[in-house]
């Protein structure tokens, strides 16, 4: 399974969809990439029940996130999630009225190209930023994390901009 850390050391950043908690930041000792933060990732008791939805939105490899509580941030609609929602949007509605589907060989769409059309719906919801939420020991929001996070459960690792 995934990493398990000591007792004593607490993770720094709880990440949760839908208010169940699918994984924990702990925060490297010394952080010295500025203006990211690393991370190992330790695994949350909602990530069994997930864990196909993070690893495809890990897959997407989605170039421009979004942090909608970063005080930086632009418009929902400037960055590549809206743009993979979309895409994924019109796919399922495509294939729901029986018109002709957008290039299912693209990258963001060949792995829902035969999905079922419930869990396509159910994919589009857990990717839906406003149903996320990262936040530290004390329940603050981070802002440099995006929402959804992409989580890499390979490597076990985690990095955000500040």
């Amino acid at each position: 399974m995934g990493m398990s850390e000591p007792a004593s050391i607490s993770p720094d950043i709880d990440l949760f969809f839908d208010d169940q908690l699918v994984a924990q930041i702990l925060l490297n000792p010394i952080q010295n990439a500025f203006p990211w933060y690393e991370g190992s990732l330790v695994e949350g008791p909602a990530l069994a029940r997930w864990r196909g939805f993070v690893r495809a939105y890990n897959d997407a490899e989605i170039e421009r996130e979004y942090c909608p509580h970063h005080p930086d941030e632009g418009l929902f609609e400037e960055t590549d999630l809206a743009a993979y929602v979309a895409a994924l949007t019109e796919l399922r509605d495509a294939r729901a009225s029986g018109r002709s589907t957008p290039d299912e060989d693209d990258a963001w769409l060949a792995p829902w190209s035969d999905a079922p059309l419930e869990r396509l719906d159910e994919y589009l919801g857990f990717i839906s930023f406003q149903r996320w939420r990262a936040v530290t020991r004390v329940g603050a929001i981070v802002e440099g994390v995006p929402l959804p996070p992409s989580l890499d459960l390979d490597a076990m690792r985690f990095a955000y901009r500040l």
